[in-house]
């Protein structure tokens, strides 16, 4: 929402607000952040437009958000997944699939109609 912040998160942040500053004092406090926000909003598109236009038409399709460290980490972090086969490996040792040489007549080890083990089991 903003910032990643909740709407409770948000009413919380109005209520102490309200007593810190008064409800006098609030409606000028409010315009003011929302004057602050508005430029720094506008200070950061014309940033990202200037960077743009230095960058040439060779960068036309890079977005900033793609070089936030958490894209990058995600992506390096899918890239490995699909070189190293992690995934296929992870899926291949699930409990919860039966194995390919299994013909289905045993219960699995460790899990009894798709309970753990140590769970409590029904009575017959």
């Amino acid at each position: 929402m903003f910032f990643d912040m909740g709407p409770l998160e948000i009413l919380t942040l109005f209520v102490i607000a309200i007593v810190v500053l008064g409800p006098e004092k609030l409606p000028k406090a409010i315009s003011e952040t929302s004057a602050l926000i508005r430029k720094v909003r506008s200070f950061s598109d014309s940033a990202q437009n200037e960077i743009r236009q230095e960058l040439g038409p060779e960068f036309s399709d890079l977005h900033l958000r793609d070089l936030h460290p958490r894209a990058l980490a995600e992506k390096a972090l899918s890239r490995a997944e699909d070189e190293t086969g992690l995934h296929e490996i992870t899926a291949s040792l699930s409990l919860n699939e039966p194995a390919d040489d299994d013909d289905g007549d045993r219960p699995e080890r460790g899990l009894v109609h798709g309970t753990h083990a140590l769970s409590k089991q029904p009575r017959a």
